[in-house]
């Protein structure tokens, strides 16, 4: 027997057919829109970036003063002591950061209105956007000691693949009697979260003379070992008591000039890659201390990240000690 099909029902049957294709075209509309959306949302942005001289005189006026022509510099005058200081820019780098230029600015300051203020400091910043904002992170007033920092004390390291940081080198005099010190320290400075953090500290060259050069402090100190051994002598019979008495009287106040003293360390890191923190590679030369000669040695020192510090061993820490 044979079907026969109703014209209605292929009439129902077509627009069916006609809804199915339409649902389809909506939906791969839908998916293609869907898919514009998520590119243009996940578009980066572009990078924000800030012209440096400009930032740059923004730092210097906000935290020093006016800028003088006549001297180069901007003239900072401290609230308490009153003295005035010459302030310069000795380093500045920018680099490509998170959400646009980070710039980043170490500035030097000698005292100048007053003659017997023979004192400095040294300033830190950072430049960065957050959100969307341009923010300044400092320390702007650091000692750095009788000896101003100048450009050739500082260098920009990339301490991760994350974090730049500053590698200052300050120096401090210090005279005893009959005897002069002289230590070069290395500062590790570096931005964390709104400040500038202190990484660590350790020495870059220490120097202790008794006047002249290493060899005169050696002949002063061998001098001075001789007449004591000569002194020492036995004393002629019945002026042993007598002697005795007088030698501990001059022993009590006696000045022993100082042995010579003069070592120096260099430091590296290794590339990075990551957000780890590269080690420091310490090494002592090979020189003098304490009149004796010491041998190059390296120490590797590795970062703490729960401190945000180099743990420092305690063989650099007790140097000059």
């Amino acid at each position: 027997m044979e079907e026969t099909t109703n014209p209605e029902q292929s009439k129902r049957a077509r627009n069916l057919g006609r809804i199915a294709i339409y649902i389809f075209a909506a939906v791969g509309l839908l998916f293609s829109l869907l898919i514009a959306v998520m590119a243009l949302r996940e578009k980066p942005q572009a990078a924000r970036t800030f012209d440096a001289n400009e930032a740059i005189d923004g730092v210097m006026t906000r935290n020093y003063g006016k800028y003088s022509e006549t001297q180069q510099g901007w003239l900072y005058v401290d609230e308490t002591s009153h003295v005035t200081y010459l302030v310069t820019v000795v380093q500045q780098k920018k680099v490509d950061g998170k959400e646009g230029d980070e710039l980043y600015l170490v500035t030097s300051g000698r005292a100048v209105a007053n003659k017997d203020e023979d004192d400095s400091f040294y300033g830190v910043f950072q430049l960065r956007y957050r959100d969307g904002q341009l923010y300044e992170y400092s320390d702007p007033r650091r000692p750095s000691g009788v000896d101003p920092v100048t450009p050739e004390r500082v260098h920009f390291e990339a301490l991760s693949a994350d974090v730049w940081g500053w590698v200052v080198k300050t120096i401090s005099n210090e005279s005893g009697v009959g005897e002069h010190f002289t230590t070069t320290s290395n500062v590790v400075l570096a931005p964390r979260n709104e400040q500038i953090a202190v990484l660590t500290e350790f020495n870059a060259a220490f120097q202790v003379l008794g006047g002249g050069d290493c060899k005169e402090t050696e002949n002063r100190y061998a001098e001075w070992e001789k007449a004591k051994g000569e002194k020492k002598a036995a004393p002629a019979e019945g002026e042993v008591a007598q002697e005795a008495s007088n030698e501990e009287a001059e022993e009590e106040y006696e000045i022993v000039p100082p042995r010579c003293t003069q070592l120096q360390w260099s430091y590296r890191t290794d590339p990075v890659s990551d957000s780890t923190f590269t080690p420091l590679y310490i090494t002592r030369k090979a020189g003098m201390q304490g009149g004796a000669q010491v041998e190059a040695k390296t120490w590797k020192v590795m970062f703490d990240p729960k401190s945000f510090t180099y743990l420092m061993p305690q063989e650099l820490k007790d140097v000059g000690s």
